[in-house]
């Protein structure tokens, strides 16, 4: 019965590098090394995921700055989209327009 060698995190990404230089397939590369082919995929696929799923990735938060303007002029405002409607008195808070746009938005 023959013994299978054990391979540490860095024989398998210098395998994974010889394989990637070689130009040959995967399955070729194993069966020129005589390398058991799921195992190969299987270590590759835990290196990988043991390698990214640990790293921190900081998000920025983006802040989306409002500006308006507004004119006394009395009447409405009406927002139309499709065949929905929004009408509202033109003295509304621009803010609060801007609140539901961004609520109807997500």
């Amino acid at each position: 019965m023959q013994q299978h060698q054990r391979r540490d995190m860095q024989d398998w990404l210098n395998l994974f590098e010889q394989q990637k230089q070689s130009g040959l397939t995967a399955v070729e590369f194993c069966r020129r090394q005589k390398i058991n082919v799921q195992a190969y995929y299987t270590r590759r696929r835990d290196i990988r995921l043991q390698r990214t799923s640990s790293k921190f990735v900081q998000v920025k938060r983006e802040v989306t700055k409002v500006e308006s303007y507004t004119e006394v002029m009395g009447g409405e405002l009406l927002l139309q989209l499709g065949n929905a409607q929004l009408s509202v008195p033109t003295y509304i808070n621009p803010r609060w327009i801007a609140t539901v746009l961004k609520a109807l938005a997500e």
